[in-house]
């Protein structure tokens, strides 16, 4: 949420987080989508400029929690993946971390998205679905295992739907990092999808739980939030 949180036109006078639809703003769906996973801390990364404006923050405290974390970023970043590392101080480098993008809901039980992954020990996971568009980030598998990940380059038919699992924080962070370093950029930008790409090097254990494209929802245009309403 720290990006540009904006649609054009008269309908949208507020940031994407807090567009209404169907009675609640956008960012209430997404922490809903949430409710299952249990013991729990939210992390929110956010344009500093919609906290003084529109108070974002205090929605997000009321929606999550006074104990969730807010971190105001007053400037653009180079990537999902950059944006992700101002919360380092406050990732549990020793616990599980989930990472989602703050524009989209998953019709499925989360929790038993988290279970699957830690059931099947995996050092991280993803949520895939089925494209080829260009516009999505994908997995390649082989014996249920991510072999390679990609950015805005179809490499399989496993499309990542945004919400990206890691068994300890410390994995993420690192990753990232040896990322940056190696200047893995897609068009100057560090997305998250090549993290898993370290972790790969690295011999760490991948995989993806898979869900249809219908249970996919994301609101990056206006049309698909007429759609979802």
């Amino acid at each position: 949420m720290s990006g540009d949180n904006n649609f054009v036109g008269d309908e949208y006078d507020f940031p994407k987080p807090l567009i209404d639809i169907q009675g609640y703003p956008m960012i209430e769906w997404v922490i809903k989508n949430f409710e299952s996973i249990v013991d729990k801390k939210f992390i929110f990364i956010v344009n500093e400029s919609d906290c003084r404006n529109y108070h974002l923050d205090s929605v997000l405290k009321l929606l999550a929690g006074e104990d969730s974390v807010i971190i105001k970023v007053d400037q653009s970043t180079q990537g999902a993946a950059c944006t992700a590392l101002f919360a380092i101080e406050h990732i549990d480098i020793e616990t599980p971390l989930l990472i989602s993008n703050s524009d989209h809901v998953i019709d499925w039980n989360l929790q038993d998205i988290y279970q699957d992954f830690s059931k099947r020990q995996l050092d991280g996971g993803v949520v895939c679905f089925p494209s080829v568009h260009p516009k999505w980030s994908y997995a390649r598998v082989e014996n249920m295992q991510i072999i390679e990940t990609a950015e805005k380059r179809p490499i399989s038919r496993n499309a990542i739907a945004g919400i990206y699992y890691f068994s300890q924080g410390s994995f993420f962070v690192n990753a990232a990092m040896k990322m940056i370093e190696r200047q893995a950029h897609v068009n100057q930008l560090y997305y998250l999808a090549p993290t898993l790409n370290e972790l790969i090097l690295e011999g760490k254990l991948l995989g993806t739980f898979d869900i249809p494209e219908s249970k996919y929802h994301h609101f990056y245009e206006p049309n698909k939030i007429h759609e979802f309403e």
